[in-house]
Formats: structure tokens, sequence, C-alpha cells
């Protein structure tokens, strides 16, 4: 027979994925509407305050949950992505991205070095956010390096 044994953390993270998909199941419309209308969503009788507690419930079982198996990958990927992005929803996508691109390399890594998951994960997002900060100096740098001369292409000679 078969058996595969999971990390405490997995059931626990599990746990949590159940009851937020319930509560947003149940809840989607009503959290949609008290989120950007609150005043609105009272006056036709919804329980802005439950839902907010709710909520803040649901995030708050997520963050402990999330940071009691991978750490500080909880915030080194918004704050990666943060450092590139323009509009929000570029933020959301590169979020996703390095934190999904860290997990899959620090699992990695962590499994082919015989290290802790977690620590490595952190790790990994942290060497994102140090290349992507270097990255964007630099960029930065030549960018500013170039104003001048663009200027005196395109302008002629600086007065």
């Amino acid at each position: 027979m078969l058996s595969i044994t999971m990390p405490k953390a997995v059931w626990m993270l599990l746990l949590v994925l159940i009851i937020n998909i319930t509560f947003l199941l149940l809840y989607f419309k009503e959290m949609k509407l008290t989120t950007f209308d609150p005043v609105y969503a009272a006056s036709i009788g919804i329980p802005v305050v439950f839902l907010y507690d709710g909520f803040v419930a649901t995030i708050s079982f997520t963050t402990i949950a999330a940071f009691d198996s991978v750490g500080a990958i909880l915030v080194g990927p918004a704050a990666t992505s943060y450092l590139i992005s323009k509009t929000i929803k570029q933020m959301f996508i590169y979020s996703m991205l390095f934190g999904a691109s860290a997990s899959v390399i620090g699992y990695s890594l962590a499994k082919l070095w015989d290290t802790p998951i977690a620590g490595m994960m952190a790790t990994t997002v942290g060497v994102f956010f140090v290349v992507t900060l270097v990255s964007q100096k630099i960029f930065e740098c030549r960018r500013k390096s170039l104003v001048p001369k663009l200027e005196v292409l395109l302008c002629g000679s600086i007065v």
C-alpha cells in the first residue's frame, strides 16, 4: 500500500483554503458591495460589520497559516513587484509570478541541497528582490545619463 505523508502546514493551509472558499462562495456579492459602497450596503440591510469582521478573520487565518509554512515569502513578492510596476494590475501579476517562481525554485533548491524549504523560499525571494532592486537602479542611472545626450541630439548644443 502506498502511503503519502504530508507536513502539518499542508493540512493547515488546506483547512484555511476551505474556510476562505466557503466564505467567498457564501458572501461574494455582499463583500463586493460592502467593499466599494458600504453606505449603500448598510442601507439595504447587508450586515457590513459582520462581513468586515469575517473578511478580517479570513485574512488573519491566511496570514498566520502562510507565515507558519513559508515565512517571509508573504511580503517579498509584493515588495519586489512594487519596484518595477507602473499599475496595480502589473503589481498583482508580477507578485504572483515572483511568488510562484520563488516557491518552485526555493522548493527545488531545498530538496536538492537538503535544506529547510521555508528558509530556501525566503532566500529565493530575497535574491529576487536584490536582483530587481540593483537592476532597477542600473536602468535608472542609464536612463538619466542618456537624457542629456538625447537633448543634445534633438535640440542641438546645450546653451
